[in-house]
C-alpha cells in the first residue's frame, strides 16, 4: 500500500522530455527576438529553419539561463530534483535554492508544527529558514512516525504509550501521515486497523493540541481572540480538519476582504462609520445574531463551526462580538469583546490617543470610544448611554465595577465565559441533534480549568470555582477509566491537570489512576488458544451475529469457556435462568452501538452478511479488514486470541 511517503522519482524520460522542451523554447524565443518582426523571403525561410534546427541541436542544457534551469527545476519532485542536481557544480547550485525546498515542502505537507528555527511553509516568504534541510528533516520524521504507527497496529502492548509519542512528540508534524492512514486503499491487508488508529490519534492530536492553545494563553496578556475561542472547536472536531484553526483564520481574512471591497467608499470613513459599515455587512449575510427560539443550539458556541456552516451562520452574542471584533480589527479599527453583564458588547477605540487599557490606574474612559451591540443591531452607543445601562443593574453602581465592564475584557475572561455558557446550556437545555456526546462538556471544562488558573489565586470566587471545575474533571475522568472509556486522554491528564492540583491526596490519587492506565497498557493481555479445555467454545473472533432475544447486531471481540463476570453481574442479568447457564460460553462483543457487552452463547446467532458502516468504523480497533468472501473480520488480536 502506498504509506504516505513522499512521491516517487520522476522517471528519466519524463526529466528528458522536460528538459528538451525547454530548451527548444529557450533557443526559438532567442531566435525569434534576434530576428525580430522581419519577414524572410520564401528563398531563405529553408535556409533559415535548417539553420535554426542546427542551433538547436547543438545548444546543451548549460546553455540555458539559470532561470530556464530553475523553472526546470520547479516540473520535478524533490527526490528527482537532488539526483538531477549532482549533474554540475551549477545545477547542484540552482538545486539548494531555498525557494524551490520551501515549494517542494509546502506540496508534500500541509501541516506543520511550527517552531522558532522553522515557520509553517505557507509564511514567512523571506524567512532564512534551511528549507532543504526542513524536508529532509520532514522525511526522516515520517519514516520514524511509520514505525511507531506500525508497531502500534501490530500488537495491543504499548499502545496507548506509542498513541501518546506520537501526539507528544511530533504534534501537527505527524498529522499528514496520520491523514493519509486515516484514507488508507480499500486493498489494504489490515485497512481497518489503520482508519481507526490513526482516527483515534487525530481526535487526541486535536484535543492536545487545544488545550496547549489555551496553556499558553495564560501567560499573555492580549492572546489572539480567534485562536482562544477557535480552541473549542479544534478540541471536539474529532478526526476531521474541517475545524482547523488556520480555517478559521482564513474565514475571517475572507470576511474582512469581502467587507471592504463591498464598500466602495470605505477608505474615506472614519473608525465609527467603519464599524457601522461592518456590522451591516455581518448583518445583511446573517454572520451575527440569532432567533429567540434558536439561541440554545450548541452550535451558535462554537465559532468556527458557525463561519464554516454551508447555510445557517447563526450565533449567540459571544460569538457575534467575537466575529465582528476580529474582521474589525483586520481592516484597522480597534476593537475588541467588553465584559458588559448579560449580553457581551464590542468596545471601539479612536485610532489616535490613548487606548482604554492604559487608563486602568484612573478609571477614567479615553475620549472617542464607543461601543456597539453587534448581536442585536448597528447603533453606535456612547459611555453615557452605557453608563445608563449599568446603573440599572446591581452591583454595577460603583466606577470601578462600571469601568471592568465597558473596558476591554481579557482573553482569559472571555474563554471562562465561553466555557460556562456550554455548561449551562447543557445544564438547563435539551442537547441539541449530534451535540449530545461528553466530549462537548469535557471541551467546556478544559477551557475553564486553564485559563482559570492564573487568576484563581487573585479571586476567592474565580479560585472557588477554579477548584470545583478541577474536581469535577477528575471526577469524570476517573469515571470513564473505570469503564475502560477515555484512557487515551491520560496524556492530558498528566500533562497539564496533574501540576494544578494543590491537594497532596488529590494529586496521589490522580496519580495513581494514572500510573494503573499505564501499568495496564505495558502489560500483555494473557493468551487465550484453543485447546481442550476450550473445545466447546463454538464461535470464533470476527464473526458477526445478531441477538436471539433483542435483535442488536454485533462482532465477537473474545470469548470465554464459561461466564466469567463478576457474580453481581451474574445475578443482575439473571444468567442462571438462561437454558443452559453459566457453564456455556460467553462472548465479548463491540456492537453496532459502540456499547461493548457480555453475550451468552445461546444467544448468538451467526450473520452471513455484511456489516454495517458503523459497525465498520468501530471494527478497526479489534480487527485487520473485513473478508468479504467468508463474511468475517481478520483478527488484529492475534497476540491474545493467537488461534482465531
Amino acid at each position: 500500500m502506498d504509506n504516505g511517503s513522499p512521491k516517487a522519482e520522476d522517471s528519466p524520460l519524463r526529466i528528458l522530455v522536460v528538459i528538451v522542451l525547454a530548451s527548444a523554447r529557450a533557443t526559438l524565443s532567442r531566435h525569434d527576438q534576434e530576428e525580430g518582426e522581419t519577414e524572410l523571403p520564401s528563398s531563405r525561410r529553408s535556409f533559415y529553419h535548417r539553420t535554426q534546427l542546427t542551433t538547436m541541436a547543438s545548444t546543451t542544457l548549460l546553455d540555458l539561463p539559470d532561470e530556464l534551469i530553475h523553472n526546470i527545476f520547479l516540473h520535478l519532485s524533490a527526490s528527482a530534483a537532488a539526483n538531477f542536481g549532482q549533474g554540475s557544480k551549477r545545477l547542484y547550485k540552482i538545486s539548494n535554492t531555498a525557494s524551490l525546498w520551501r515549494r517542494w515542502c509546502r506540496e508534500e505537507w500541509r501541516y506543520w508544527e511550527e517552531r522558532e528555527d522553522r515557520p509553517i511553509p505557507d509564511y514567512n516568504l523571506h524567512s532564512t529558514t534551511q528549507w532543504k534541510q526542513a524536508y529532509a528533516d520532514k522525511v526522516i520524521q515520517d519514516k520514524r512516525f511509520l514505525t511507531i504507527f506500525n508497531d502500534l497496529l501490530s500488537t495491543q502492548q504499548n499502545r496507548m504509550a506509542r498513541m501518546h509519542d506520537i501526539v507528544e512528540d511530533f504534534s501537527y508534524d505527524a498529522k499528514d501521515m496520520l491523514v493519509r492512514q486515516l484514507h488508507a486503499p480499500d486493498d489494504a491487508e489490515d485497512v481497518l486497523a489503520r482508519r481507526y488508529w490513526s482516527g483515534v490519534i487525530l481526535e487526541l492530536l486535536h484535543r492536545y493540541k487545544a488545550v496547549q492553545t489555551w496553556d499558553k494563553m495564560q501567560y499573555q496578556d492580549y492572546p489572539p481572540l480567534e485562536e482562544a475561542l477557535g480552541a473549542f472547536d479544534l478540541f471536539i472536531q474529532g478526526s476531521s480538519s474541517d475545524f482547523e484553526l488556520e480555517v478559521l483564520k482564513k474565514e475571517l481574512d475572507d470576511l474582512a476582504h469581502a467587507v471592504e471591497f463591498s464598500d466602495p467608499d470605505w477608505r474615506d470613513k472614519d473608525y465609527t462609520a467603519k464599524a457601522v459599515a461592518i456590522s451591516k455587512y455581518l448583518r445583511e449575510h446573517n454572520l451575527v445574531g440569532c432567533s429567540p427560539e434558536t439561541f440554545s443550539h450548541m452550535r451558535y458556541r462554537f465559532i468556527c463551526h458557525v463561519l464554516k456552516h454551508p447555510t445557517d451562520k447563526s450565533s449567540i452574542p459571544m460569538q457575534s462580538v467575537a466575529i465582528f471584533c476580529c474582521v474589525a480589527e483586520r481592516l484597522g479599527v480597534k476593537a475588541w469583546p467588553c465584559n458588559f453583564p448579560g449580553k457581551i458588547h464590542a468596545v471601539i477605540e479612536s485610532p489616535y490617543g490613548p487606548s482604554i487599557k492604559d487608563t486602568r490606574a484612573t478609571h477614567i474612559i479615553p475620549d472617542g470610544v464607543v461601543w456597539m451591540n453587534p448581536f442585536e443591531n448597528d447603533e453606535i452607543l456612547t459611555e453615557q448611554t452605557m453608563r445608563d445601562m449599568l446603573d440599572q443593574m446591581p452591583h454595577y453602581n460603583t466606577p470601578e465595577s462600571q469601568y471592568s465592564c465597558l473596558t476591554r475584557a481579557h482573553t482569559r475572561a472571555l474563554v471562562l465565559r465561553n466555557g460556562v455558557n456550554i455548561i449551562g446550556s447543557m445544564q438547563f437545555h435539551r442537547p441539541s441533534p449530534g451535540w449530545e456526546t461528553p466530549n462537548i462538556a469535557f471541551c467546556a471544562l478544559w477551557g475553564l480549568i486553564t485559563m482559570s488558573q492564573v487568576d484563581a489565586p487573585k479571586s476567592r470566587e474565580l479560585a472557588v470555582r477554579h477548584q470545583h471545575w478541577l474536581n469535577q474533571i477528575v471526577n469524570w475522568f476517573e469515571g470513564y477509566v473505570q469503564d475502560g472509556l477515555w484512557l487515551d486522554d491520560a496524556l492530558l491528564f498528566d500533562k497539564f491537570v496533574l501540576p494544578m492540583l494543590d491537594g497532596a491526596e488529590a494529586k496521589a490519587r490522580l496519580a495513581s489512576v494514572l500510573q494503573q492506565i499505564r501499568v495496564a497498557d505495558a502489560n500483555a493481555n494473557p493468551v487465550t488458544p484453543r485447546d481442550e479445555r476450550t473445545s466447546l467454545v463454538k464461535h470464533k473472533v470476527g464473526q458477526i451475529f445478531r441477538h436471539v432475544r433483542y435483535g442488536y447486531v454485533g462482532a465477537v471481540i473474545g470469548w470465554d469457556p464459561s461466564c466469567q463476570a463478576g457474580e453481581f453481574w451474574i445475578q443482575s442479568m439473571r444468567v442462571e435462568d438462561l437454558p443452559h447457564g453459566r457453564e456455556q460460553s460467553f462472548y465479548h462483543i463491540i456492537c453496532e452501538d459502540e456499547s461493548l457487552r457480555y453475550v451468552a452463547e445461546e444467544n448468538i446467532m451467526v450473520l452471513q452478511e455484511d456489516p454495517s458502516e458503523n459497525l465498520l468504523r468501530l471494527a478497526g480497533r479489534y480487527f485487520k479488514r473485513w473478508d468479504q468472501e467468508n463474511k468475517v473480520f481478520i483478527s488484529n488480536i492475534k497476540d491474545e486470541y493467537p488461534d482465531d
